[in-house]
């Protein structure tokens, strides 16, 4: 039992890693596009990957429309993956790549209170303190400084960013009931992935995110397409995770992103985006809070 719980932690962290390389990918791709083509070709990629990997170990053959774990993860793929997706990479755009991360990366909070009401989680004492942590670390990031004309509230500037920490925080739960329903992480990951492409070609155009022919430079092309590589694989590994350990336990970690994020970022974006010590502080609340949370699982 306790190997399990190891592998699911192993694979959680790897999760966490690679989730924390995708945003450097997408806002140094953006410089020369746009959000709307940074998320449709990275989710086509993602698509392509998860379908070859299914394919290869099988579970591609073992789609049941019926079963409960595929209208899980359907719905997975529905508010986390597509929606949940789309407002972060906006708040990407908007805020930057380790503000938009830290601020999403607050999810757990809400994870663990489904977790405890819809999955019979415990509410321990380290859940409660590392979710202080989170918040205090949300309100030390929120703290913005805004050059130029308009001042904007704290609230509409980080808007899309904490959308997508709530779509974030249901979508873990939809995993957790379809796994525990099919074992089938690989397809539940093509499933949640091909469910989100499908809602960015139709619900997508509500937010602005709508396919158009136009001229892609061959930079921006090669740096989404990376970053639908290490989504794929992000979100293989949360499935994975999530067959050996229980959701209020791998959920947090795979949140340690922003850190990820937030020290590779002061390398990769120089001149594209300035990460302040506050950001720091703030992101190394936020995964403090995730690290106590785990303690207590």
């Amino acid at each position: 039992m306790a190997e399990n719980l190891q592998l699911g932690v192993f694979y959680a962290l790897v999760s966490g890693a690679l989730w924390g390389i995708g945003p450097l990918l997408l806002k140094r791709g953006m410089t020369l596009s746009n959000v709307s083509t940074a998320t449709l070709i990275e989710q086509y990629v993602s698509v392509m990957v998860l379908l070859l990997i299914s394919a290869f170990r099988g579970e591609l053959f073992l789609l049941d429309f019926s079963g409960r774990g595929f209208w899980a993860f359907v719905a997975a793929g529905t508010v986390g993956a597509s929606f949940g997706k789309i407002f972060y990479y906006k708040g990407i755009d908007r805020v930057g790549a380790s503000k938009s991360t830290s601020v999403k990366n607050s999810s757990p909070l809400l994870t663990v209170l489904l977790a405890v009401i819809l999955l019979g989680e415990e509410l321990t004492l380290a859940a409660a303190v590392g979710s202080i942590l989170i918040v205090i670390g949300i309100l030390v990031l929120s703290r913005v400084e805004v050059k130029g004309g308009e001042r904007p509230s704290r609230i509409s500037y980080f808007f899309y960013p904490l959308m997508a920490a709530l779509c974030f925080g249901i979508n873990p739960v939809f995993k957790k009931i379809g796994i525990d329903a099919s074992s089938l992480p690989t397809l539940g990951a093509l499933i949640t992935q091909s469910t989100a492409l499908i809602v960015m070609l139709t619900a997508g155009r509500l937010l602005k995110i709508k396919p158009k022919w136009e001229r892609i430079p061959t930079k921006s092309l090669i740096l989404f397409s990376l970053s639908g590589v290490t989504e794929a694989l992000g979100s293989l590994f949360t499935f994975f995770a999530l067959v050996y350990a229980p959701a209020v336990l791998v959920t947090p970690i795979w949140r340690i992103s922003p850190l990820v994020t937030f020290v590779l970022v002061r390398f990769t974006l120089k001149g594209i985006e300035v990460v302040t010590l506050r950001d720091g502080v703030a992101a190394s609340f936020i995964v403090g809070g995730i690290f106590v949370l785990s303690q207590g699982s």
